[in-house]
């Protein structure tokens, strides 16, 4: 079989507790950053910047709404929210050319952050958005689970090998 090339997101929904949201425009997804501390010292030839296994920074995400929605106001009950992207993405054969989709899911465990109410304009979009602070995140792709950060269970799992269950187990959880 010849090389599929990512290419595009066809299109997605968002979910919050299982209903589908609408009046989304974008949403701009965590970034995963570890934490990290600096290893130096006798037998090291300089500095390495080296990640906490397992620990990472804060992560938040945006959802960025067309106008202020009801949705966008209950995301900040203090209680969390969980979120599901499911996008279709676009792939390209590298020896036809043609085009297929295959499936995104990301899951999400937030508590809200803020959220900017936008401007009032005839006849254009708020622009309005909400920030949440994630504490889990899951991703799958093509149905195969490739990460998943639950942060207050101490999980880090990459590809299905669990990097967490050494400290676990070391910790006594």
């Amino acid at each position: 079989m010849a090389n599929q090339y990512p290419d595009k997101t066809i299109n997605y929904n968002i979910y919050a507790e299982g209903e589908r949201l609408v009046g989304v425009g974008t949403v701009d997804m965590p970034e995963i950053s570890f934490l990290t501390d600096t290893l130096k010292g006798a037998g090291i030839a300089g500095e390495l910047e080296t990640p906490v296994l397992g620990h990472t920074q804060s992560m938040s995400c945006t959802i960025n709404w067309r106008t202020v929605t009801e949705d966008a106001l209950k995301m900040l009950d203090t209680q969390g929210t969980t979120l599901t992207l499911r996008a279709a993405q676009q792939e390209v054969a590298g020896d036809t050319n043609a085009l297929s989709a295959y499936g995104l899911k990301v899951v999400l465990k937030t508590l809200p952050k803020n959220v900017g109410l936008g401007t009032l304009e005839p006849g254009a979009s708020t622009d309005t958005s909400t920030e949440l602070e994630v504490s889990y995140l899951k991703i799958e792709v093509k149905g195969k689970e490739i990460l998943e950060i639950d942060k207050l269970n101490f999980v880090y799992k990459v590809n299905g090998q669990d990097r967490m269950s050494a400290v676990r187990q070391a910790m006594g959880v």
